[in-house]
Parts: structure tokens; C-alpha cells; sequence
């Protein structure tokens, strides 16, 4: 619990990326880290920044948002909330309110990423419309090119690039590889991240049709390329409809 005499001020980290990746599984783990502290509010996605597409950033927004973050001396905090690096305005404006900040992003198979996508959202808002549920689902998928606009503003050397499949596959390398990176004791081990967690979407998801499958891989397989080239650690081998690209051509 925040105490008066904790301090508080800018971020440490900011998970910024991506949408159904797994991020609620992975910011719950790093929470279980004695030096690793979330939001005063206990909520993992603050939005924040979501308001500065209507109004501009004023200085008391920032002390606002600052006092969002105690600890205790020897911790560091921060927040995870998927859309800050796919709304276009937001990344120049972290880089304004906590310009030290280490950035974490989780990619997970695009396609795989919408099948959870559509449903998770349609979930939410029972009103929304398929087209534009579906629309906002592609572009969400966009990796290379949100990537992109992210490192326009951000140096590559804070930015932490994580893959959702390898974190599933070899979570307590990923871990440790995410604790070294956030200057916190890389040795301890979270409780129960052998099995991910958050709201699964797998019950509700539908299977492709042929023509579907094949327009979303036909948009997303430049972005694919793309984001293996800007970020060659990215295993494409493990996303199952774009390992293709990992070998000699498509397999279907």
C-alpha cells in the first residue's frame, strides 16, 4: 500500500504494445518482484495518453500522471497499457511526460492476435459494429509499422522487444531477460508464470475462412518481413501462419 513517504514521479517503465498478447500475463509477474511496483490505483492500463488526441498535454497533466507511480528506495515502477504504440500521438508524448522510461512491447502471430482481437472487443462493447471491429483488429496487427513511430522517439536500446510465443515456450529465460533489462534483481523467480494468464478470448474465437485468411496474410506478411528485418531476435518460425517466411516459401 502507497505511504506518504514514498516517492513518486515518472515511470520507470512503460509496457506500450500489443493488444492480446499476453501483457496481462507478464505485467502480473513482474509485480510479483519486490522491486517492481505497479500504478497507486492498482490497475495495469492507465491510459493515460489516450486523451491527448482531443487536447494538448499541459504541465499539470504531467505532475498528474507522476504521482501515479510510488516506491519505496531500490524499486522502480511503471504501467502496461497495449494501445499507447498503436495510437500515432502517443509515443512523441511519453517521450514528453517520462523521457527515461524503458519501453516494453509484446508481439504476439498477427493473425492470431485478431482471432483474440474481435472477440475480446465485441466483448466489451456488445454495440460495436463488425466492420469497424474488424478494421480496428487489422490495424492493430500493423507491428513494423507502429514499431516504427515508436523508435522515431524512443532510442532502440529502451525499448525491449518480447515475443509472446517464446514467452510461453521458455518464460523463465524471457523473465529473466525482461528483469535484467529493467535494472531489477534478475534471479527471482515469479510465481506461476508457467501458465499464462488474463481473460481468454479461446472459447469465442471463430475459424477462418479460406478468403479471410488469405487478405489478412496478404496485409499482414510485409509487416511481418518488415518487423523480422527492424527486429531480427523475432522468431517468425514461431507464428504459425507466417513461419513460411522463416523458410524456403508459403505452405499453403
Amino acid at each position: 500500500m502507497a505511504t506518504d513517504a514514498d516517492n513518486t514521479g515518472p515511470p520507470d517503465f512503460i509496457g506500450v504494445g500489443t493488444q492480446r498478447s499476453g501483457t496481462t500475463w507478464w505485467f502480473a509477474s513482474l509485480l510479483t518482484h519486490p522491486q517492481i511496483r505497479g500504478p497507486r490505483n492498482g490497475v495495469k492500463e492507465q491510459h493515460f495518453f489516450d486523451r491527448f488526441c482531443r487536447r494538448a498535454l499541459r504541465p499539470r497533466d504531467i505532475r498528474r500522471y507522476h504521482r501515479s507511480f510510488p516506491r519505496e528506495s531500490g524499486q522502480i515502477g511503471g504501467e502496461w497499457t497495449p494501445r499507447y504504440m498503436f495510437d500515432f500521438w502517443t509515443p512523441r508524448v511519453i517521450a514528453r511526460v517520462a523521457p527515461e522510461a524503458k519501453l516494453l512491447v509484446m508481439f504476439r502471430d498477427p493473425i492470431e492476435r485478431f482471432r483474440s482481437g474481435v472477440p475480446h472487443r465485441l466483448s466489451r462493447a456488445a454495440d460495436a459494429g463488425m466492420p469497424a471491429t474488424v478494421a480496428d483488429a487489422v490495424e492493430r496487427g500493423r507491428y513494423a509499422s507502429q514499431l516504427r513511430r515508436l523508435l522515431a522517439c524512443h532510442a532502440r536500446e529502451k525499448v525491449l522487444i518480447l515475443q509472446y510465443e517464446r514467452c510461453r515456450d521458455d518464460p523463465a529465460a524471457e523473465y529473466r531477460r525482461t528483469l535484467s533489462f529493467l535494472g531489477v534483481d534478475p534471479d527471482h523467480v515469479a510465481d506461476e508464470i508457467e501458465r499464462p494468464r488474463g481473460r481468454s478470448q479461446a472459447a469465442s474465437r471463430q475459424p477462418l475462412w479460406d478468403h479471410l485468411a488469405a487478405g489478412l496474410r496478404a496485409t499482414y506478411e510485409p509487416e511481418v518481413a518488415a518487423l523480422a528485418e527492424l527486429v531480427p531476435e523475432i522468431d517468425v518460425s514461431l507464428w504459425p501462419n507466417f513461419a513460411y517466411l522463416a523458410g524456403d516459401g508459403p505452405t499453403g
